[in-house]
């Protein structure tokens, strides 16, 4: 028995195939920074979460084998005060910090 998908998932070469395609081609060109760099869907902090990016930035450390990120205010003082350094960007803006 198959199953028939109704709608498209909400991310990923499926929902998305001509970007994967131009970007596989890309990480083809780059393999050694290929490993360096993952796409990610940011459908949980857009939709669910609703982070507005312009006001809030990630920050993620690493804690008992898991990766945890908290979302503050950019001008928060626990961003001017933290070592960090930008483990992701949308438009060229820096979405998350991870702490070092």
């Amino acid at each position: 028995m198959s199953v028939v998908m109704k709608e498209k998932p909400a991310c990923g070469p499926e929902r998305d195939p001509e970007f994967f395609e131009d970007l596989d081609k890309l990480l083809a060109r780059h393999p050694e920074v290929a490993r360096r760099y993952g796409v990610s869907c940011m459908r949980a902090e857009l939709e669910i979460l609703k982070i507005d990016f312009s006001k809030q930035v990630g920050v993620s450390r690493i804690e008992d084998g898991r990766i945890i990120t908290e979302f503050y205010d950019r001008d928060d003082d626990i961003i001017r005060s933290s070592h960090h350094a930008c483990c992701e960007w949308v438009d060229h803006q820096c979405v998350k910090w991870c702490l070092e």
